[in-house]
Parts: structure tokens; C-alpha cells; sequence
């Protein structure tokens, strides 16, 4: 959204069909928003591994950002701090592993684009992969390995990769897919 008081306004209003559990300002104050015990509507038609619908199985946190549509920008150190202090309050209470700490744009390539190429999970020191073994060399096992399910790899295969670019904080988002793009994903996978 172009503002806080938008998205604020927005997540918190029942006729937008759309709410989150928590977010998070630029100054680093988190809003609580809706109790994680309950269902929010923040990830829409969704798939990640052998599930659908992520809302009925997810908690979702934003970040105050006006997003690729309205002038995107870095995150704020405060954002950080405050998000990686939640993530470990939500997962010591809620049994949260750090392979399920996923983006919006992992559970929906094909819709989203957030958090971003300019969100740096490394600030966070949460390792999310802990892959032992480095068993392929093919790109769809890579994006399944990674967590696409094989619904998204089969029809949005472009859109999977520029997700794991973003991820991997790439400057140029495009679907190609490089020697240097091959090593990066699998020192993400397999470090």
C-alpha cells in the first residue's frame, strides 16, 4: 500500500477481504491485528509443498512498504529487529521451524512479489534450508526442493525462479536461468 494508514485501514477493515496477524511499521512498532489462533486472509490462493491454501495454515506478518507498484524501497534496520523478535516469540510458541518461515511470493510466484529482492532474510539469522545433500543438478528438483509445489513448477516455472531471485536478492529479476544463478541456489539449498 502508498502508506501505513492505508494498509492499517485496509487489514483492518472486514469488507476488504484482506487481513494479516501482524504488522510491522518502518519505525519498527508491530501492530497486533487479528489473535494467530485465528484465520487471516493474507495469502489468497496459495501452494507451498503438498498444501493449498496457506490462510488456513499460516500467520501472516507484513511490513510497512510501498511495494513494486508505488516506489519500492529498502526495509528499515528497525523492521528487522522487531520482525526477528517476533519470529522467535511466534515460533517457540506456535512449534515454528525455520522451513516454514516463508515470503508470499514462495506460496504464490505466480501473484506476488513481496517481501522483495530488497528484503534481506540474512538480517534475520534464520537458516532455512537444511539440505544435507546435493542430489540434482535439475532446476525443476532445485525449485522442488526448495518448496514449490509441482503444480507452480509445472505452470509457473518462470515465475518460480524469479522468486528464488528475489529471495536471493538479485538486482534483475528475469527467468533466466545462469551458472552463477545455479550456484547461488544451491549454496541457499545445500550450505
Amino acid at each position: 500500500m502508498i502508506d501505513f494508514n492505508s494498509a492499517y485501514k485496509k487489514l483492518n477493515d472486514p469488507k476488504s477481504n484482506v487481513s494479516c496477524h501482524y504488522l510491522i511499521s518502518r519505525q519498527g512498532k508491530i501492530y497486533n491485528l487479528l489473535c494467530p489462533k485465528f484465520k487471516g486472509w493474507h495469502a489468497g490462493i496459495s501452494e507451498w509443498k503438498n498444501i493449498k491454501n496457506l490462510n488456513d495454515y499460516s500467520i501472516g506478518i507484513e511490513l510497512e512498504n510501498k511495494g513494486h507498484e508505488h516506489g519500492y524501497t529498502s526495509f528499515t534496520n528497525y523492521q528487522y529487529y522487531e520482525l526477528k523478535k517476533l519470529i522467535k516469540f511466534l515460533s517457540f510458541n506456535f512449534y515454528i521451524n525455520n522451513s516454514d518461515i516463508l515470503f508470499h511470493s514462495d506460496i504464490a510466484p505466480n501473484r506476488k512479489k513481496d517481501p522483495g529482492e530488497k528484503f534481506f532474510i540474512r538480517k534475520l539469522a534464520i537458516k532455512r534450508f537444511k539440505i544435507d545433500q546435493r542430489k540434482t543438478s535439475s532446476i525443476k528438483d532445485l525449485l522442488k526442493l526448495y518448496g514449490f509445489s509441482n503444480n507452480y513448477i509445472k505452470f509457473y516455472k518462470p515465475d518460480c525462479i524469479k522468486a528464488v531471485k528475489r529471495s536471493l536478492n538479485y538486482k534483475n529479476i528475469n527467468s533466466s536461468i545462469s551458472k552463477k544463478f545455479i550456484n547461488k541456489f544451491y549454496n541457499l539449498l545445500f550450505a
